[in-house]
């Protein structure tokens, strides 16, 4: 599939898409606060960056947008070209390399969907107090 931005233009509009304070973070950020959680922290810098972290529960939560982070990447990625399949693939392989080893040092790996959090954040939600309290 042909891009219909020369590759500059291209490069321009990646390049101003954000990787912190994202839409979807801050969507489950006001939905976790709605419900009265606040003993997280956000944009922790630890192994991997999660989005939220329950330090006292060991609970990293990532909230992966669809695109970046391959959902249903079989049905789609062989529709970009080189620099983009390998970009996203690689993105997809250090996501399983980083939750190995939290999981490896006694964390728990909570990954949310941009879709999952876009259909129901209350869902997104109640999926990480149930595993906070599992703990």
């Amino acid at each position: 599939m042909a891009d219909i931005f020369t590759k500059e233009k291209r490069s321009k509009i990646m390049a101003s898409i954000k990787g912190k304070n994202t839409g979807i973070e801050i969507k489950l950020l006001k939905g976790m606060k709605k419900a009265g959680i606040r003993d997280f922290k956000y944009q922790k810098k630890m192994l991997g960056n999660p989005d939220f972290v329950f330090e006292k529960e060991k609970i990293a939560v990532f909230c992966d947008g669809n695109f970046w982070h391959g959902y249903r990447f079989s049905k789609w990625g062989n529709k970009l070209n080189k620099f983009w399949f390998d970009k996203i693939t690689n993105n997809i392989k250090r996501d399983k390399r980083v939750g190995r080893k939290l999981k490896k040092e006694g964390w728990i790996v909570i990954r949310i969907r941009e879709h999952q959090i876009n259909k129901s954040t209350e869902k997104c939600v109640a999926k990480i107090q149930k595993i906070r309290y599992k703990t």
